[in-house]
């Protein structure tokens, strides 16, 4: 199994936004007073100004671009990762790498 890297499409919003949201919710700095539905719409419209400025780093399965394995962007001049559960070892380094695709993208 071969990890490559592409940019993001539009076929990969919805786990782009359901990954981002949920994490950012649940994060332990997150400590806004706001429900749920209405902190993720907000984010919601900030992520896509994300999407729609920059491109995203994806990280994929070579075999199957569809399957996602983890990507990368900078919010708010902060690069954010996200990397699926089984793809977090060691072994695969795929922070590291998508930092690195994150900063020569720019």
């Amino acid at each position: 199994m071969r990890i490559i890297f592409r940019h993001n499409v539009p076929s990969d919003d919805n786990f782009i936004f359901a990954t981002y949201l949920r994490n950012r919710w649940f994060d332990k700095s997150n400590n806004t007073t706001l429900k749920r539905a209405t902190w993720s719409s907000l984010q919601h419209k900030r992520l896509e100004r994300f999407l729609n400025e920059q491109k995203i780093v994806v990280a994929c399965l070579d075999e199957d671009n569809d399957t996602i394995c983890g990507y990368a962007f900078n919010d708010d001049n902060s690069p954010y990762v996200y990397i699926k559960l089984g793809f977090r070892s060691d072994g695969f380094d795929l922070k590291n790498k998508l930092l690195k695709q994150l900063s020569n993208k720019e």
